[in-house]
């Protein structure tokens, strides 16, 4: 679900939540978070943030606690199954040689001696 469904979800009135900037840059989202506000849904410290972009009081952080971010998770943009391919299709177009690179650093400390052709 996406924020705005999320404080719907979490029963939260946008009235009710604090001003954000319409684009807030990744430094107002850190002070945001190093000042520890409450959960806007059940008044717990909060371990998230995020802004909903209400229509009538404009862009609102939304602060939700671990127990109120896992009751509302995000929805993946893309079933599982094609993220999964574009792995897999990415992975192919750089080739086997940063893969060999991986699973000898994988495999060096598990199995002593043991000899990996590239």
């Amino acid at each position: 679900m996406n924020i705005g469904e999320a404080a719907r979800k979490l029963g939260v009135d946008a009235a009710a939540l604090c001003p954000a900037s319409a684009e807030p840059r990744f430094t107002e989202v850190r002070e945001r978070m190093q000042q520890e506000p409450s959960c806007s849904a059940c008044g717990q410290p909060s371990r998230t943030t995020g802004i909903v972009r209400d229509r009538v009081h404009g862009p609102r952080w939304l602060d939700r606690c671990r127990d109120c971010s896992l009751a509302t998770p995000p929805i993946l943009r893309r079933p599982l199954s094609q993220a999964i391919t574009d792995i897999r299709e990415t992975a192919a177009e750089v080739g086997p040689a940063h893969g060999a690179l991986y699973r000898r650093g994988r495999l060096a400390g598990r199995a002593e001696g043991m000899t990996l052709k590239s």
